[in-house]
Formats: structure tokens, sequence, C-alpha cells
């Protein structure tokens, strides 16, 4: 192959970054794990919230919370349940280990990855994975270098999930973002999307630890996904889940929501209720302060200097 064509600099191989959306959150309480999702969805450059659940259930103790582009999830997942299928019926009475299914969604994150680049940098100069390494020999080495360089460099759009589930050595939360895997159990929560920041700040603000109690908890991951409503993106339709605390115990919490709804309800309005009488509390004390302040001031005030007099006359 001779040099590369004229359009291969003008081509914008990275697919565009875009305003995260949704929002996950779970919660480890006394072995016990909670969770919650909206529902708002990305497809390329549409966004809309469906009746459409984003708990994915790969076994009856372990779920996947999903966030990014739903096209590319829907790839990664459907390998994943395909693969953790196959893995059941071979030794149904195995367990798998929640780490072991962060693993599993890390390897076909790389191998759906490796397709879009295929698809993107190596089909339109007629190559795929295969005859890339065949062919190099072959290609000028302006162009071998420049494909080489745009392999490494491109990326899919952000993606993350939250894999929440209870194996033989207890509860766990794993978040894969952009194929990197993090542990959660020591912190005892997880979030991803455009609202984690406001969820996570919910959890870290109400002290949340793995030991909480069920209840405290339970309502605490409702409130963390309603506070991150008011970022852009989160959708208002909410889904939760429950695992725990034995094994193949997962269920979803249908409804409950409405109970739960109420109690956050009340919840803000005392909240409100406070935070007025606060604010008003505080100008009051305000007033008071800058009244005694100018009390000081007067009385304070230097005696006239002899002879002065409040107008000048000629």
């Amino acid at each position: 192959m001779g040099k590369y064509p004229s359009w291969y600099n003008k081509r914008k191989w990275h697919r565009t970054e875009r305003i995260p959306l949704t929002v996950c959150v779970a919660a480890i309480s006394k072995g016990t794990i909670f969770g919650a999702s909206d529902r708002m969805i990305t497809a390329g450059d549409i966004q809309f919230e469906p009746q459409q659940s984003k708990l994915h259930p790969l076994t009856t103790s372990i779920i996947a919370q999903i966030a990014g582009d739903a096209s590319i999830q829907s790839q990664i997942i459907q390998k994943v349940a395909t693969d953790i299928s196959r893995q059941i019926q071979a030794a149904p009475k195995t367990w798998l280990n929640v780490r072991d299914i962060a693993e599993l969604y890390r390897h076909y994150y790389e191998e759906v990855h490796l397709l879009y680049s295929e698809h993107d940098i190596l089909a339109p100069l007629a190559l795929d994975r295969h005859t890339w390494i065949s062919k190099q020999k072959e290609m000028d080495s302006e162009l071998l270098t420049k494909i080489a360089t745009e392999l490494m460099n491109h990326k899919l759009e952000e993606t993350a999930v939250i894999l929440s589930g209870i194996d033989l050595t207890g509860p766990h939360i794993y978040v894969v973002r952009n194929g990197v895997i993090s542990c959660q159990d020591s912190v005892g929560f997880a979030a991803i999307g455009a609202g984690e920041w406001h969820a996570n700040s919910q959890l870290m603000f109400a002290g949340h630890t793995k030991e909480k109690s069920v209840p405290e908890t339970l309502l605490l991951v409702y409130s963390a996904k309603r506070r991150a409503e008011v970022a852009p993106g989160v959708g208002k339709g909410t889904d939760m889940f429950a695992i725990g605390p034995n094994l193949g115990s997962f269920a979803y919490i249908v409804a409950e929501i409405e109970g739960l709804e109420k109690i956050y309800s009340n919840e803000q309005e005392r909240h409100n209720t406070a935070a007025i009488e606060a604010r008003t509390e505080v100008e009051r004390y305000v007033q008071e302060i800058v009244k005694r302040a100018i009390e000081k001031a007067q009385e304070t005030k230097p005696p006239a200097i002899k002879g002065e007099t409040s107008s000048n006359t000629n």
C-alpha cells in the first residue's frame, strides 16, 4: 500500500463525548445491597426516558446498573449475560464471584472497543484486525505509524457500570468505568452518571457505612437518587432492587417506592420549613448585630471640636 489517501487526515476517528446522563446508586447495609437507577437513556444523539429499566440482573445474586451509550452497553451486557449463562449451565451449583463478573464485563468492553476501532479506523482503508497485521510490510511507514497511533488513541463514548452482588465471601460493589475496575467494598456505596456527585454527596453527608441499618440505608439510597434529579440528564422515573442477605435473593423493589416517596416528601417538607425558620432567625440575628453596632458607634462618637458649627457662613 502506498501513501494514505488525502481524506485520511480530515476524518475524525474519535467518537464525540457527550454530556453524561442518568444516575445509578448502590449501597451495602449489614449484608444486604440496595440500589436505585433512573430510566434516562442515551442512544447516539437521542436522549429519552422510556418505561425500560436500566437494572440488568445477571444472576439471582448479581445485578448490573448501566450508564452511558445504550447501544454500547447493550452489546457488552448481552455478551456478559451469554457467557454467564454458559458458566451456570456448566456448573449450576457454583456461585459466581462478583469480582469475576467485573473482569468479564471489562473483557467484553475491550472486545466491543476493538470492534468499534476496527470499524472506524481500519474498515475505511479496506482493512480489518487480521489484514492490518498481515499487510504491515506492504504499507508506507507514515501510514503505518498514523494508523497505529489512531488505534491506540481511539476511544469509545463514556460508559460505566455498577456491579452489585453477594457471593460466598459476602456483599460486594464494583464499578467498571471505561474498562477500569474499582472495588467499592470499603466505602460501602457507589454512584455513576450525571447525578453521581449529588448521589455520592447525599451518602457521604449522611455518613453512610456498611453497618448502617437496613431501613436507614433503603431510604438513603432512594433519597440519593431523588437528590440527583437536580442534575441535567437525570430522569424522574425510579427503579430499585435489593439483594441479600442470603445468596440468590435478588428482588425488585416496586410497591415500596410509593411509601418511600411519601417519607422522602415529608422529610423534604420538614427540611424546607426548618430552612425558612433558620433564614428568618439569621436575618433577625444580623439585624440585632447591626443595631448594636450602630448604638455602640454612637456611644463612642468623639465630642465636637470647640467652635465647630454644622454649617459655614461668609
